[in-house]
């Protein structure tokens, strides 16, 4: 996934304060499927395979992670819809684990201290040209210019088809694709940078007007609150 120098930041604390990638892997424990760690396509596989392989099928996603790649946050998110699996966030859920696996659970259930939090959409992901300056910086020319050319394409495209799949996984799943952008208005960005957040989160009534519904509670209701360690603005 690659993101713009704002929503990259995001990104970047995520994986510095919250190191899930040291524990990351994927298990079935107490007849739940835990999935720890950055979305991946290993990760993915793994959940499949044990769940597949599994005489009594899990019934529960239970996910800790910053997210991943927009298109394998929406294979994970398809493959809970087949199943009608529920989504349980004990602790963190950010960026592709909120926008394409929570949202896509039968139920879902958060921790009384849970951080869940979004930082943009599929078009939010996009190779800046300073990035693809730098990959064919190496060559000279002619060569170096058709090289650019054809990298720009490439991720456009990628870019292009993956926000269609987006529109389509969010009509699926009868939710506002606006969860996803809320936060990217003028003003908020604004604020964000002021308040060094990381992204937006949003109360449980904003959720289900939006059409994220069937949202439960692990032990006490939860509602979001600003944490020192991953601050985020919240939206109500």
């Amino acid at each position: 996934m690659f993101l713009t120098r704002f929503l990259k930041l995001f990104v970047l604390v995520a994986v510095g304060l919250f190191s899930y990638e040291a524990a990351a892997g994927v298990s079935i424990e107490n007849r739940e499927l835990v999935y720890e760690g950055p979305i991946s396509a290993k990760n993915n596989e793994r959940a499949i395979t044990l769940y597949e392989a599994a005489e009594d099928n899990p019934s529960t996603l239970v996910i800790t992670s910053g997210g991943g790649n927009v298109d394998l946050g929406m294979d994970l998110g398809e493959f809970i819809l087949e199943h009608d699996l529920d989504v349980k966030v004990n602790t963190f859920c950010f960026s592709s684990c909120a926008n394409y696996v929570f949202t896509a659970g039968k139920n879902k259930w958060l921790g009384e201290n849970a951080i869940l939090g979004w930082h943009g959409d599929a078009a939010s992901a996009y190779w800046r040209d300073s990035d693809i300056d730098a990959m064919v910086s190496h060559l000279e020319g002619e060569e170096k210019s058709k090289k650019w050319q054809e990298l720009r394409q490439h991720y456009d495209d990628i870019t292009r088809k993956s926000v269609v799949r987006e529109k389509q996984f969010f009509k699926r799943i009868s939710t506002d694709h606006a969860l996803l952008t809320i936060g990217l208005s003028k003003d908020l960005v604004k604020a964000a940078v002021k308040q060094k957040a990381r992204g937006w989160t949003v109360t449980p009534a904003l959720l289900e007007k939006m059409g994220v519904s069937n949202i439960k509670f692990i032990s006490s209701p939860w509602q979001p609150k600003n944490n020192p360690r991953f601050p985020l603005l919240i939206l109500q």
